[in-house]
């Protein structure tokens, strides 16, 4: 069975979901790699950055641990009506380290989660334009739990498992 990526950008709430989708997908069976944007510290990118000091090896590692899996849960909080700017710029990044700038998304399958404070359902819209974008497969069914909503474990399991099979496919 294939890993499933469970892209974070963030340090709390959704940080809490993620680990939480880590946690259900352990007890389906199904092996995850977390990974936590706001670890890598990314500079902002710009192409004034990237010809002055080239790709950081911090971005290099993580298009390589994008590239080597195939399904992704991308778990985000709502910034401003769009997504967190720690995961723009790290997509950013990624699709400049890549030899197509769509080689790290392309063709694969991706489900949206966030925990808001506020809707949630514009940073989600947000996220869902970008990986499409990408060339990303983007399931139908998003999770969006808010401090009034809590994760409905059934639907979380529904799209780790939906995931699973689609990576052995």
């Amino acid at each position: 069975m294939s890993k499933i990526g469970i892209i974070v950008a963030s340090s709390n709430n959704n940080l809490k979901l993620g680990l939480k989708f880590q946690e259900l997908a352990k007890n389906l069976n199904v092996e995850t790699d977390l990974i936590n944007l706001v670890d890598y510290n990314l500079p902002l990118y710009s192409t004034n950055e990237e010809e002055k000091n080239g790709i950081p090896e911090s971005v290099l590692d993580l298009a390589t641990k994008i590239m080597d899996l195939k399904a992704f849960i991308i778990v985000a909080p709502e910034y401003n009506g769009v997504m967190p700017p720690v995961l723009n710029n790290a997509m950013a990044w990624t699709s400049r380290a890549t030899k197509n700038w769509r080689d790290a998304f392309d063709d694969k399958d991706v489900a949206l989660a966030t925990h808001s404070g506020g809707g949630g359902q514009k940073g989600l819209q947000a996220m869902r334009i970008m990986f499409q974008h990408l060339g990303a497969n983007i399931l139908a069914r998003e999770i969006l739990t808010t401090y009034e909503k809590a994760l409905n474990e059934d639907a979380a399991k529904a799209v780790i498992l939906k995931l699973a099979k689609l990576t052995n496919a």
